[in-house]
């Protein structure tokens, strides 16, 4: 069986060659340097706007220009100028660039410059309303995300104020407590001294006999539930005794008990 010369091949045909893209066309820039007293790049082209005609040979009002600055020397700023026609920046392979940046070489400087494109279609209002959908979905997120803080905000300082008043009625409380107390033990031992000097005049009148020679005493210690007498060395403590005191540890010291004038 014969076999045909032509081979079969299952790739896809090459697809068709696409138009080659027209390259922009080449944009004159004048050049020169200028120096100018400041560093400030605002103000320097400022200066320059306002002296344009003078260092353009056209018309400043047909004219965009570009100011980069070099170096300092002394007081004064090195600047490299670059100026294009405006009328070249309208072809329609920049109609979409609004900022069109060409380098060129500035006696022995590499420059860049950046022009910007009055003519160039003022695409922002389209890309705004692109994403103006998914800005407004942010934005409604980040509102409810800021009503839900708020919220929980005021729902957290209503707690805690609650809390706060608790804690105050709570210091109050210990604080009238404590005052109470004290009070109390004031009074308490206000009248364990006046018991003490009841006791003492009531020992006072049982050991005193008409005609008696006094007891001597040194010192005494009254307390809610005794009455302690101190004497010197070898005092008379019988009357003492007599009356029912009882000897704390030698004869120099006589307890009265609560039963004693209790």
């Amino acid at each position: 069986m014969p076999h045909d010369d032509l081979s079969l091949s299952l790739r896809p045909p090459p697809p068709p060659a696409e138009p080659p893209l027209v390259a922009p066309p080449e944009l004159q820039v004048m050049t020169r340097l200028v120096r100018l007293p400041t560093r400030s790049p605002r103000q320097a082209r400022r200066v320059v706007g306002l002296q344009l005609d003078r260092l353009s040979p056209l018309p400043a009002t047909d004219t965009a220009y570009d100011l980069v600055m070099i170096r300092q020397d002394g007081a004064e700023t090195l600047y490299a100028l670059g100026i294009v026609r405006k009328a070249h920046l309208s072809d329609a392979a920049y109609a979409n660039r609004r900022h069109i940046t060409l380098t060129r070489a500035v006696e022995t400087n590499e420059v860049t410059f950046r022009f910007r494109n009055p003519h160039a279609v003022d695409d922002r209002e389209v890309r705004w309303l692109k994403h103006a959908p998914k800005a407004a979905v942010i934005a409604m997120g980040i509102a409810l995300i800021t009503t839900a803080a708020s919220q929980r905000a005021s729902t957290w300082r209503e707690q805690r104020m609650v809390e706060i008043a608790a804690v105050q009625r709570q210091a109050a409380r210990a604080a009238l407590d404590a005052e109470l107390q004290a009070s109390a033990r004031a009074d308490w031992t206000d009248l364990e001294r006046t018991d003490a000097a009841t006791r003492l005049l009531c020992v006072a009148q049982k050991v005193s006999t008409p005609g008696g020679a006094p007891v001597p005493l040194l010192g005494y210690a009254g307390e809610a539930k005794e009455l302690v007498l101190r004497l010197p060395e070898g005092a008379d403590t019988s009357s003492l005794l007599a009356a029912g005191g009882i000897e704390q540890g030698g004869p120099t010291a006589i307890v009265f008990g609560q039963e004693v004038c209790g």
